[in-house]
């Protein structure tokens, strides 16, 4: 039986343990929303509790046998600038990441992506 795509678990230490998996037909932006409402879901259902992510990705390689170019920002961007100051700590395929400070539980109401085109100074949303 497969583990579910993801969960919030109250443990016993007084932490919560938040699972995520990208499925292989999920691209960034979806994955990148369902993160983020997931970390905020923790946040009313725990208030406060320190919030440890356990990543995993299906799929999602490409021919060097890397991450796709929207899975390697899910991890490198999303996650490390963004998702990980709401995160006391993240565990993924590529690092185990440790928030240095603690952890912000005033998390936004909604979440915006913005894409930023390489020759220009103003980002645009992406839907």
């Amino acid at each position: 039986m497969p583990e579910p795509l993801n969960t919030i678990e109250d443990l016993p230490d007084g932490n919560v343990a938040l699972y995520y998996r990208v499925k292989a037909r999920q691209g960034f932006l979806e994955s990148a929303r369902e993160l983020f409402h997931l970390v905020r879901d923790a946040q009313e259902r725990f208030p406060n509790r320190s919030r440890y992510l356990y990543l995993d990705i299906e799929g999602h390689r490409n021919q060097e046998g890397g991450y796709d170019s929207d899975m390697f920002e899910l991890q490198s961007k999303f996650l490390t600038e963004f998702l990980m100051s709401y995160l006391t700590e993240a565990r993924g395929p590529l690092a185990i990441l440790k928030n240095p400070l603690p952890q912000d539980n005033m998390i936004p109401e909604a979440l915006t992506i913005f894409d930023q085109p390489p020759d220009t100074e103003h980002p645009h949303p992406r839907n």
